[in-house]
């Protein structure tokens, strides 16, 4: 997107813009402040911009007046005017249109009501006015499924949307979310597949996952069904007009039985293992974990490949325990649990792996 075209209504009107105007982070900051570094001539249109966004919102819980919505923008302008009277006199007359033209398309009234649900997302907001893009909204109480054109499927939760490109550029695919949505994404090694959410940004290249960006939450989270994922966080990530070039390195990578969870109180991104871990294959599925005088690294390694999960421990310490019983039933925690009774183990979660320590079995 090319801002150095903007008027004041379309800086007025434009997500990323309003987002440094009331709600200002590390990533807004630093792209508007280097704005303003390299379009010094935008200073007062900027300024003017700021003041209306302030004194809409200030407005948007109040009765439709027209005549007292002007007022109340004007009383907010007038505020800068007087400290930037050199500034402003030459742009009064096109200050007092632009206020008029956004009273009489009611714009106020629905921006913040909507603001948390628009696509707040600084990769959309850095492409080109060219692009043509695709916007589809589940407005029901049911899973909407979306079909892209490379085969891929987006099921959409209620109150959730997504926005992508009508034509998937040649080396990546790319979809912007708010809200929840489950990926079946087509595998296509040459052009990874990018989804952008407000925090955070995550690649694959053909897997099944779920990202939940709920705007009502303070996190975003990535749960892996199948395959892999890389996931970074918006803040790490210093690419706003150039689009994400990042390889697994780069991220948290992300496996079945795992998610990935980003905390804005404390702008951390974690790994860890989901509530309650399926059985990834479906041969495993029917396999029974019946054991009888069984080694501890016999029943670890069939709860790894059940799972998917690393198990971290000291094979010569263990060395003596042996399992009994059936635990067939159990989901894998409970698994856990019931090794750890029998033998005396404890274990602990660290990083989407299980640790386990203890004296050992005589």
């Amino acid at each position: 997107m090319n801002y150095s075209d903007f008027d004041i209504i379309d800086f007025v009107k434009d997500d990323f813009f309003c987002r440094w105007v009331q709600n200002p982070d590390e990533q807004t900051e630093r792209f508007w402040q280097g704005f303003l570094q390299e379009n010094p001539d935008k200073e007062v249109l900027i300024l003017k911009a700021k003041s209306m966004v302030k004194s809409l919102a200030s407005i948007q819980n109040t009765a439709v007046d027209e005549e007292a919505s002007v007022a109340k923008i004007w009383q907010g302008v007038e505020s800068e005017m007087t400290e930037k009277t050199n500034y402003w006199g030459r742009y009064i007359w096109q200050l007092a249109a632009s206020i008029t033209v956004l009273i009489g398309l009611g714009w106020w009234m629905n921006y913040q009501k909507e603001a948390e649900k628009t696509f707040d997302i600084p990769q959309l907001s850095a492409k080109s006015s060219e692009v043509e893009f695709i916007e589809k909204e589940n407005t029901s109480n049911e899973p909407m499924s979306v079909f892209l054109m490379d085969g891929s499927e987006i099921v959409l939760e209620k109150k959730s949307k997504i926005r992508y490109p009508k034509v998937f550029e040649a080396d990546k695919r790319e979809v912007f979310l708010v809200g929840e949505a489950f990926f079946e994404v087509t595998k296509n090694p040459k052009r990874p597949f990018l989804i952008y959410t407000k925090k955070l940004i995550t690649k694959v290249l053909g897997t099944s996952f779920t990202i939940k960006a709920n705007p009502e939450t303070e996190e975003e989270r990535v749960v892996v069904k199948t395959g892999r994922v890389s996931v970074v966080s918006q803040l790490e990530s210093n690419t706003i007009e150039k689009g994400v070039h990042f390889s697994e390195a780069n991220g948290i990578v992300v496996t079945p039985n795992q998610e990935a969870i980003y905390l804005s109180s404390n702008a951390k991104l974690m790994k860890r293992i989901v509530p309650t871990p399926t059985i990834l294959s479906s041969t495993l599925q029917k396999q029974e974990f019946i054991y009888k005088n069984a080694s501890l690294a016999k029943v670890f390694t069939d709860l790894e490949k059940a799972y998917g999960i690393k198990i971290i421990y000291d094979e010569n310490l263990f060395e003596e325990c042996t399992i009994n019983g059936n635990l067939s039933d159990a989901t894998m925690f409970d698994k856990l649990n019931s090794i750890a009774k029998i033998t005396g183990i404890n274990y602990q979660v660290v990083d989407a792996q299980i640790i386990v320590s203890g004296k050992g079995c005589e």
